[in-house]
């Protein structure tokens, strides 16, 4: 048998595992099938759920199932590692621009956020977690790495499956700390846009930072800075800044 006409039989075994539309299987009863299509359907499923239980409970058994077993059938993924089944299924939702899933109108906003916590708990550091004193009148600071703003439409954090969603602009902050923890702080408009500086902030004190964003926005420095004080220490007890290197 040469190469070409074994990843032929691959192609239909995989394509009859998938879904039992596709063309039969020379050689191999149906009911076999049905063991490994049910396997491979239950192991894709649990990791789905595992990731978006409150996606989960905010549909119908129904539509959970349609939508998976959809999913399972239609989507070519682009990973072979099970850890990445997640991010696939959330690329798989995006696609659905016409809501084909019928949806609740935050489901994908929802699902990122859900997905945002497996990223943070898996994410690989290119340099190791370390902290120091921090002056915020004198030093330069940045943020740690594992760190990561998001923006939605609704308030994500908040939905469950027996409560009314309503669009409200929310901005979060997900985090990694030291001892491995996700956690997460819901933010204002300013403190993500001071948060937003500090990541990319090479030489700045805090102090100028927020007087570009108090020019910005045509709002007064002094009510702006203390607050900002505040904030950036509380940031601190998280763990979350550190001093340019």
């Amino acid at each position: 048998m040469s190469s070409h006409d074994f990843k032929e039989i691959q192609d239909v075994f995989t394509q009859r595992v998938r879904s039992s539309e596709f063309s039969s299987l020379d050689g191999v009863e149906d009911r076999r099938l049905n063991i490994y299509r049910e396997l491979f359907y239950n192991n894709i499923e649990s990791f789905i759920s595992g990731t978006f239980p409150v996606l989960k409970d905010c549909v119908s058994q129904a539509v959970w199932q349609t939508m998976v077993r959809r999913f399972f059938v239609e989507h070519i993924s682009q990973s072979p590692y099970f850890l990445e089944i997640s991010e696939e299924f959330l690329e798989y939702l995006a696609k659905d621009k016409e809501n084909t899933l019928a949806l609740p109108s935050y489901a994908y906003s929802l699902a990122h956020w859900e997905w945002m916590e497996l990223f943070a708990d898996a994410y690989v550091e290119s340099e190791p977690h370390q902290l120091s004193t921090v002056h915020l009148d004198v030093d330069v600071l940045t943020t740690v790495e594992c760190a990561w703003l998001q923006a939605y439409e609704y308030a994500v954090h908040k939905i469950e499956s027996n409560n009314n969603v309503a669009q409200a602009p929310t901005f979060l902050l997900i985090y990694r700390d030291m001892s491995q923890q996700v956690g997460f702080v819901e933010l204002n408009p300013l403190s993500y846009l001071l948060f937003e500086a500090l990541q990319s902030n090479t030489d700045l004190t805090i102090q100028q930072i927020v007087q570009e964003i108090a020019t910005a926005h045509h709002m007064p420095l002094q009510q702006l800075l203390s607050g900002a004080y505040e904030t950036v220490s509380n940031w601190i007890d998280l763990q979350l800044i550190r001093k340019r290197n």
